[in-house]
Order: structure tokens, then sequence, then C-alpha cells
């Protein structure tokens, strides 16, 4: 409320900008925004193991270049600027869908919403990353560093065990041990 229309347009233009490359880079790819928050998917071209891997690494990156940006940023910012990431993994419908006249190439499925509920519960938890078993499993990495637990999730019956991070860069021990 503190900033003029235009000037929060040209911060969330520059969060875009910056999560975008880091979905690049780690072979991820951006599928939509709504508002403040985006929608990545990984895994469409490297495999569903290679794409959790994948999604980590995105996290890693998302986390370093909103590092840089809040450093740029400092002076004009009141409070440095935070992400939530929710990282979960399985089947889904991806393609081209949407309005006719302006279709993205996106996924849906309970995977995809899971993905997201965990994104709105890691600002409950206060921490930045939320990632599931699921898919530390499917990497084949060992997360015991990190604090975990079960998590009720809306639209799901069952809930979804967790590990809790707070900062994605502690994620690097854990990704290095794995291309060993």
């Amino acid at each position: 409320e503190l900033h003029l229309p235009y000037d929060v347009l040209f911060l969330l233009n520059r969060f875009f900008v910056e999560m975008s490359e880091a979905l690049i880079e780690s072979n991820g790819h951006y599928a939509q925004f709504a508002g403040d928050g985006l929608m990545a998917l990984y895994g469409l071209k490297r495999g569903l193991k290679q794409g959790c891997l994948d999604a980590l690494q995105g996290a890693m990156g998302m986390q370093q270049r909103m590092d840089q940006l809040n450093q740029r940023l400092a002076g004009e910012l009141k409070e440095p600027l935070r992400i939530g990431i929710g990282i979960h993994c399985g089947e889904a419908i991806v393609g081209t869908m949407g309005p006719p006249k302006s279709p993205n190439y996106s996924a849906i499925g309970d995977c995809i919403n899971a993905a997201a509920r965990l994104e709105q519960k890691s600002k409950v938890l206060g921490c930045t990353l939320l990632v599931s078993d699921e898919v530390v499993q499917t990497a084949g990495l060992s997360f015991s560093q990190f604090p975990t637990r079960s998590v009720s999730l809306r639209g799901k019956q069952q809930s979804v065990f967790v590990h809790v991070i707070k900062n994605p860069l502690d994620l690097s021990a854990s990704l290095e041990s794995s291309s060993d």
C-alpha cells in the first residue's frame, strides 16, 4: 500500500524475470502466473526422477535470485521480498489449454493441486520450501537433516508427509551427494 501501482508492477516484473530465469536454468517450464505467484512444471522432457531433482535445483535458483533481487531493491523496500515454494510429483494431464485465443502449455491434476497447497502451507509453517516425501523418494535423496511433518491439504483426504526447509540453499549438500 506504500507503493504506486506502477511501482508494484515494476517489482512484479523484476520478480518474474528472475524466477523465470531460475526455471530455465533448472530445466523447468514456466506454465502460468496468477497475481504474484507462478506455476512451474518439471520432468516434461527429462522424466520423473530427473524432474524431481531439477525442481529442487530450481528452488535453490529461485532463492538465490530472490536474495540478489532483495539486495538490489534494499533501498526501495521496507522489508525484503519472500517466496514460498511447494514441490510435489505425480501424474498430470499436460498440454495446451485455456481460452482459444490465448492458450498456454500447462498441467492439471491432483499432484498440481497438492503442490499449490504445499506452497500455501509454507506461509503457515514459516518456511520457504515444503517438499513432499514422494519427491524425495523419487529423486533417491535423503533429507534426514530437515524437519518433517504430516500436513493436511485442502481437497485431499490423506495427509502428505513433507520436509520443511527454511532456506532452499540448504539443499545444496543433499543434491551434491546425489550426483556422486
